[in-house]
C-alpha cells in the first residue's frame, strides 16, 4: 500500500509540473519568430534545420536524391482548405528501364516527411528500389511536412495553421494527392504506406470512390485499432492525459525536438513504465534490429517532425477507446459535428475485398502490435498477403538495413503478380 501510494503521488506530481510547465510556455508557442527559406546552396544540415518549406527544385529532390541514377521532380498540390502538400516524382535514369510499370505512391507516417523513402542508400530505401524496378514513384508530403508548401493563408507560426486533426488527412490531403498522381498520369496507381500513412489509407478506402484508383496496397507496421499497443512512451502520455493539458494549455504544434517537447519527455519519464535513461527511439517503436548505427546522426536530422496536436489528441483518443473513429469532441462537440453523442466509427470491413493488400507487420514492434495486427485481418474482407518479420520493430520496415531482402522484394512481388 505504502509503494502503491509513492506511486500515485508521483504521478500527480508530475501532471501537475506538465501542467505548470505548459501554461508557462503556451505564450512563446503562439510567437514563434518566421524562418526563412533555405538557399539552393544550403547543405542537408541547414536545410533541415528550419521548419520552412523547400523552393521547389532546391528541397528535398537536391537534399535526398543526389545520385545522377535517378531524376526527381517537385510539385506543389493544394487542397480544398487551402495547404499546399509537397509531392515528389523519383524515376530511374540509368540503367534505363525496360519496361514502366505504373506510378507507385508512397505515404509517410505521423511526425516525418517523404524523406523517411530515401533515407538509406540504393536499394536499402523503398523509393530508389521501386524506381530501379521500372516504376514511377511519387512521394507525399503531409501537411505539417517541412517539405510541404504551406498554406495559401496561413503561416507555419499561426495557430490556424495547426487547426486540424488526422480526420482532415484522410478526406483532404490523401485524396488530392492521390487525385494528383492518377490524374497525371492516367493509370492507376500502387500504394504503399507506413504507419499513419496506413492507417489514413485503412479509413479512406472505406469511404468509397477514392479505393478506385488504386491497384493494389502495401501497409507497412499498418496501425488501425490499437488495443494492444505496449509502447511505454506512448501508453505512458495516452494515460497521464498528456494530450489534453497540451491541449488546454493552448499548445497547437507539438515537435518532440523543441524545447517543450525535451520538457515534455521529462516529464513522462517518471512513468515507472518508461526508461529513458535507455534508448529512447526503442521506448516509442520497439527495439528496432536492423538500423545501421553509423547513420543514425543523419537519421537524427530528419527525425521527429512537427505535427498538430489535435493529430496527437486523436490517436491518444484511440488508444483509450480502442476504437477507429473520427475525432472526439466531447458530447456536445460531437452533436455539432456528427449529430451523435459520440464520434462516428471508420468502418474497415467497407474496404472492397477486390482491393488486393499486404501487410508487413514486425514481432518486436510496440505501435503495430502483432495482436492488433491479427485483429485487422479479421475485420478485412479481403485475403491480404501477409510479411511477418519476427525481428523487426517499428523503425526497421522504412530504415532498416535488410528491409531490401526482408520486406520490399515482397513488396517488388506482390505488386508484379
Amino acid at each position: 500500500m505504502i509503494m502503491e501510494s509513492t506511486k500515485s503521488r508521483s504521478w500527480v506530481v508530475a501532471m501537475m509540473q506538465l501542467v505548470a510547465l505548459l501554461l508557462m510556455e503556451a505564450s512563446s508557442c503562439s510567437s514563434i519568430s518566421t524562418t526563412t527559406k533555405p538557399p539552393a546552396t544550403a547543405t542537408a544540415t541547414e536545410a533541415a534545420s528550419t521548419v520552412a518549406a523547400p523552393q521547389i527544385g532546391t528541397g528535398f529532390c537536391q537534399m535526398f536524391v543526389t545520385s545522377s541514377a535517378y531524376s526527381c521532380s517537385e510539385y506543389s498540390v493544394e487542397t480544398d482548405d487551402g495547404y499546399l502538400l509537397a509531392v515528389q516524382r523519383i524515376d530511374a535514369v540509368t540503367p534505363p528501364v525496360a519496361t514502366a510499370k505504373g506510378p507507385a505512391f508512397l505515404y509517410h507516417g505521423i511526425m516525418e516527411g517523404g524523406e523517411i523513402w530515401v533515407m538509406n542508400p540504393g536499394q536499402e530505401s523503398l523509393a530508389f528500389t521501386l524506381a530501379g524496378a521500372g516504376y514511377q514513384v511519387w512521394i507525399g508530403n503531409t501537411r505539417s511536412s517541412k517539405y510541404t508548401f504551406g498554406h495559401i493563408t496561413f503561416q507555419r507560426q499561426d495557430k490556424e495553421f495547426w487547426s486540424w486533426c488526422w480526420d482532415d488527412l484522410v478526406s483532404k490531403d490523401l485524396p488530392t494527392m492521390l487525385q494528383f498522381v492518377h490524374s497525371s498520369t492516367q493509370q492507376p496507381v500502387y500504394y504503399v504506406g507506413y504507419s499513419q500513412g496506413a492507417m489514413t489509407a485503412f479509413a479512406a478506402f472505406s469511404q468509397g470512390p477514392l479505393v478506385n484508383l488504386v491497384a493494389k496496397a502495401a501497409m507497412l507496421s499498418p496501425v488501425s485499432h490499437v488495443n494492444h499497443i505496449t509502447s511505454p512512451v506512448a501508453l505512458a502520455a495516452c494515460w497521464m492525459f498528456a494530450d489534453q493539458i497540451l491541449l488546454a494549455a493552448g499548445l497547437f504544434e507539438f515537435n518532440l525536438n523543441s524545447e517543450a517537447g525535451f520538457k515534455f519527455l521529462d516529464i513522462v519519464c517518471t512513468s515507472p513504465q518508461v526508461d529513458c535513461t535507455n534508448d529512447l527511439l526503442s521506448q516509442i517503436t520497439g527495439p528496432n534490429c536492423c538500423l545501421n548505427e553509423t547513420r543514425m546522426p543523419f537519421y537524427d536530422l530528419y527525425g521527429f517532425q512537427s505535427t498538430s496536436m489535435q493529430n496527437l489528441a486523436q490517436m491518444a483518443q484511440m488508444v483509450r477507446t480502442g476504437g477507429f473513429g473520427k475525432y472526439d469532441f466531447g458530447f456536445w462537440g460531437n452533436l455539432v459535428a456528427y449529430q451523435s453523442l459520440f464520434p462516428p466509427q471508420y468502418d474497415l470491413s467497407a474496404i472492397p475485398a477486390s482491393l488486393p493488400m499486404l501487410l508487413a507487420h514486425g514481432g518486436n514492434d510496440t505501435l503495430s502490435d502483432p495482436q492488433d495486427v491479427a485483429n485487422l485481418i479479421s475485420v478485412l474482407q479481403g485475403d491480404p498477403v501477409i510479411v511477418y518479420v519476427p525481428d523487426y520493430a517499428h523503425g526497421d520496415f522504412v530504415i532498416g538495413s535488410n528491409a531490401g531482402t526482408l520486406v520490399y522484394q515482397h513488396i517488388l512481388a506482390f505488386f508484379e503478380t
